[in-house]
């Protein structure tokens, strides 16, 4: 197992998407995606311009990693799609990706417009958490023997599975309740049609 740790700028919803019962990354950080393996402890952080630094807003372990194509296309990743009427939580669908004549087509969804598409289909791969933590609006405090998973700034840092950081982490992870404790700081309201600045993470 390796943690890949990032800081989400930008928690809308969308990039991860905790909603559907389980915990998937579609879209943005293609390096993490196109490189996580099944196993590896996915780590989201918080920005000043959100929950503020050294705060847990997700971390989730990667139970399948599926390419977008097939993602885009079966049907039991058909809740994850942008579905604009009905509980609000679907408008924040992450399966925006398909196929149709061998062309990829984008799916209408409040975030992610055209200019997304080729960063978005680099990652090649989605990745799927079906055990997951997912706090958003709830962060908590990442204790000071962590912070050496924190990465600052952009890009995104690797813990390899040798370090003891890796495990202890894990095990303080273990003693939470799994799940989705909070919502999304930068969640839409049902009427609100706007893009998210998440599109520019």
């Amino acid at each position: 197992m390796q943690i890949r740790s990032y800081v989400v700028r930008f928690d809308c919803g969308f990039a991860p998407n905790p909603f559907g019962g389980y915990l998937t990354l579609a879209t943005c950080k293609p390096r993490i995606r196109k490189y996580a393996n099944r196993g590896d402890l996915i780590v989201g952080t918080g920005s000043a311009q959100s929950v503020g630094a050294n705060r847990l807003v997700y971390a989730g372990i990667v139970s399948q990693v599926v390419p977008i194509e097939e993602y885009g296309s079966l049907e039991e990743f058909a809740n994850k799609q942008p579905f604009f009427r009905g509980e609000n939580w679907k408008r924040f669908g992450d399966n925006c990706y398909f196929k149709e004549d061998g062309e990829w087509v984008q799916r209408r969804n409040p975030f992610h417009g055209p200019e997304s598409q080729a960063k978005d289909l680099s990652g090649e791969n989605v990745l799927i958490c079906d055990q997951f933590w997912y706090y958003g609006t709830k962060a908590i405090l990442i204790p000071k023997r962590f912070h050496g998973l924190i990465k600052a700034g952009p890009g995104h840092k690797i813990i390899d599975n040798s370090d003891p950081l890796t495990t202890r982490f894990a095990s303080w992870l273990n003693e939470k309740a799994p799940g989705r404790h909070g919502y999304p700081v930068l969640a839409m309201s049902p009427d609100d049609d706007a893009t998210s600045g998440c599109k520019n993470e």
